[in-house]
């Protein structure tokens, strides 16, 4: 995936005493991958593009929800936190 060893993603203490997050802070490229997933289970249709970008970090807090929206030949994505507020946007176009 990425090579992101920032402790921010596996040392609670670290991410909540020296950066301040109230938890451990979700690898983002992840996130984008488990969207995509969604994206290939969902339908047959190959994915001919995909693209995201982050808004808002998640935490491991509580449940992150993947959301899709078919929007002709593509489809819009989110990952919620537990309030419902995105953290990561997404889009994939279909074949």
């Amino acid at each position: 995936l990425t090579f992101n060893a920032h402790r921010i993603h596996y040392d609670r203490g670290y991410a909540r005493e020296v950066e301040g997050y109230p938890g451990l802070v979700v690898h983002g490229p992840l996130t984008a991958v488990l969207l995509a997933q969604l994206v290939r289970r969902s339908t047959a249709r190959p994915m001919r593009a995909f693209s995201f970008r982050g808004v808002a970090p998640l935490f491991d807090l509580g449940p992150v929800r993947l959301v899709g929206t078919p929007e002709g030949d593509s489809v819009a994505l989110q990952a919620q936190g537990p309030d419902g507020k995105a953290g990561l946007l997404a889009t994939a176009t279909l074949a």
